[in-house]
């Protein structure tokens, strides 16, 4: 399924802060790369899920992709991963640390869980907090795990529209 595309007109243009160019990809690889970076560099995103109660929960988060899908990794019982098991529509955004009228959001819906537990691809949630952990703080393995234990939660998010702001890509 494509993923629908859209950028926002930058200030000092006819419209700006409105929506321009409409478009369509066929995956997060075929993102522009002067908005991918921000999805493959130690940028810290904003994870937003919805709470029991209907209201928004907003939480910074370490990201990575896989060409396909936007890959989010936490521990077992935390607040966003209660959410995104009852609700699995999630957006995503992250802005240049550098730039602030440079960002990417992402809106898409949760399509596979994986426990750090599961026999058979319960490797994958771990060696994808080991790959986060190198790239955001330069530690491998993970150091930061609860001392009494935890199960990490490895969270592929499918992408179904991706708003872009910033710069025009390079052409």
């Amino acid at each position: 399924m494509p993923i629908q595309t859209a950028d926002v007109i930058m200030p000092g243009n006819v419209n700006a802060f409105e929506v321009g160019k409409r478009g369509e990809i066929s995956s997060i690889a075929a993102l522009d790369p002067s908005y991918r970076w921000m999805l493959e560099k130690n940028v810290t995103a904003t994870l937003a899920t919805i709470k029991p109660d209907g209201l928004p929960q907003l939480t910074p988060i370490w990201v990575a992709h896989d060409g396909t899908n936007i890959l989010v990794n936490t521990k077992k019982g935390r607040l966003k991963e209660r959410n995104m098991r009852r609700r699995p529509d999630v957006s995503i955004l992250c802005v240049n640390p550098q730039n602030p009228y440079h960002w990417i959001t992402l809106s898409g819906r949760v399509v596979e869980i994986i426990e750090e537990t599961e026999p058979r691809k319960g490797r994958e949630a771990t060696e994808t907090v080991d790959e986060l952990s190198r790239r955001y703080i330069n530690k491998t393995p993970y150091p930061l795990r609860d001392p009494k234990g935890e199960v990490r939660v490895l969270f592929k998010v499918r992408p179904t529209y991706v708003m872009t702001f910033g710069p025009p890509p390079a052409s």
